[in-house]
């Protein structure tokens, strides 16, 4: 466990310490922003027999071409072309034994049954496994499947494709202070963390299956908890992650003899971020990230530690950050590192307004966050970016 780690040291445990959750077969029309749980080999080259690229003449040999025949899209032409001979033919169709070029319709002139034209050898034809050949990979496992994909598996002869289950989560959205809907009043402010999450997670592919709204009571939150290890693959919690008298997420993890990982990072905001482990009734071990309540933290916290989690346990290869230079100085307080949602513009990051933890206005307009070192971090300085 690591108690006050670095950013680094907590960003490698979540990385490292989960594996990936079984798979599933599905036909390949649903299998759209799924993550492929192992390497995809093609079933036939592709394309898998020679074909015109273009509508026009197959012509063999040189010219000018006697006119014997046609092709027909979806037939094989069983006999030879020979030398001085040419034959119709569509995109798409099938070279004849013998075909040696196409020419298309408007480089071609017909006259007394013969074609005239130019061509060089091979123009025009696509040939057999010019893609891909049999059992070659079209798709590494742990990546995430896009549209186009879907017609290179379908060209391959591929139906049905394995890919990982997705992440099922349950969020807790923790204390007496949060109104579900309407007007914040008096002592009392209006959730957004619970309107948050889910949507966040669904767009890094995972499915929440419920979310609960809990009151500051011990032994009612960790009830709770124990209905849900059972069902989800991950559990997701916000507030009550510090030590004070009505903060419950340590004393309910002791409840469950949970297993800890990370016990605060020195890093702002999203200092007080925990992670353990449940063992549910099946022996399974279930992550569960508790967040802070504020939300700028919280959505920090989750991109830098909980997304590697969800990666992990949907397969999928982790993004690592990437680096772009800071277009303005910043100072980040002694000792910690810090999470700046911002953007990047032209190659540097601009941090956004309305950076305080409990800020929505400057999350709400950034496309992700800058870890920054320690210290002053001058404008020209290397950062590490990381998108949510």
């Amino acid at each position: 466990m690591i108690i006050e780690g670095t950013w680094d040291e907590a960003r490698t445990i979540s990385e490292i310490t989960f594996k990936k959750l079984n798979s599933e077969k599905i036909p390949i029309h649903l299998a759209v922003d799924r993550v492929l749980s192992e390497n995809l080999l093609s079933l036939t080259q592709v394309p898998a027999f020679r074909t015109s690229a273009m509508d026009g003449w197959i012509i063999s040999g040189e010219g000018p071409w006697k006119i014997v025949g046609e092709i027909v899209t979806g037939t094989e032409h069983k006999n030879i072309l020979k030398s001085g001979e040419t034959l119709r033919i569509a995109t798409g169709g099938v070279v004849p034994e013998g075909g040696q070029a196409v020419i298309p319709w408007e480089k071609a002139k017909a006259e007394n049954g013969f074609i005239f034209g130019n061509i060089k050898i091979g123009d025009h034809i696509r040939e057999a496994g010019a893609e891909c050949g049999i059992g070659e990979v079209l798709l590494n496992a742990g990546e995430k499947i896009n549209p186009f994909h879907l017609g290179l598996f379908a060209a391959s002869g591929i139906d049905e494709i394995e890919v990982v289950l997705k992440p099922k989560i349950v969020i807790f959205i923790i204390g007496d202070e949060l109104l579900e809907q309407g007007i914040p009043k008096e002592g009392q402010i209006r959730d957004s963390l619970g309107i948050q999450l889910p949507s966040f997670l669904f767009k890094h592919g995972s499915e929440v299956i419920h979310t609960y709204f809990v009151k500051d009571d011990l032994n009612y939150l960790f009830d709770t908890v124990k209905n849900e290890v059972n069902n989800c693959d991950l559990i997701i919690t916000t507030g009550g992650t510090a030590d004070g008298p009505r903060d419950f997420i340590k004393p309910m993890i002791e409840k469950f003899n949970g297993k800890n990982l990370i016990d605060r990072v020195r890093v702002r905001p999203g200092y007080h971020i925990l992670i353990n482990i449940l063992t549910n009734q099946k022996g399974n071990n279930i992550p569960i990230i508790s967040l802070p309540g504020n939300p700028q933290s919280a959505i920090a916290a989750l991109t830098s530690f909980g997304l590697p989690i969800i990666y992990s346990l949907a397969g999928k290869n982790n993004e690592k950050a990437i680096f772009t230079k800071m277009g303005v100085d910043m100072e980040t307080p002694e000792g910690f590192s810090r999470q700046v949602p911002g953007n990047v513009i032209d190659g540097e990051f601009m941090p956004a307004k309305y950076l305080g933890s409990a800020m929505l206005r400057g999350l709400a307009n950034s496309a992700g966050f800058a870890i920054l070192q320690p210290g002053l971090n001058k404008k020209g300085t290397m950062v590490r970016w990381l998108t949510c």
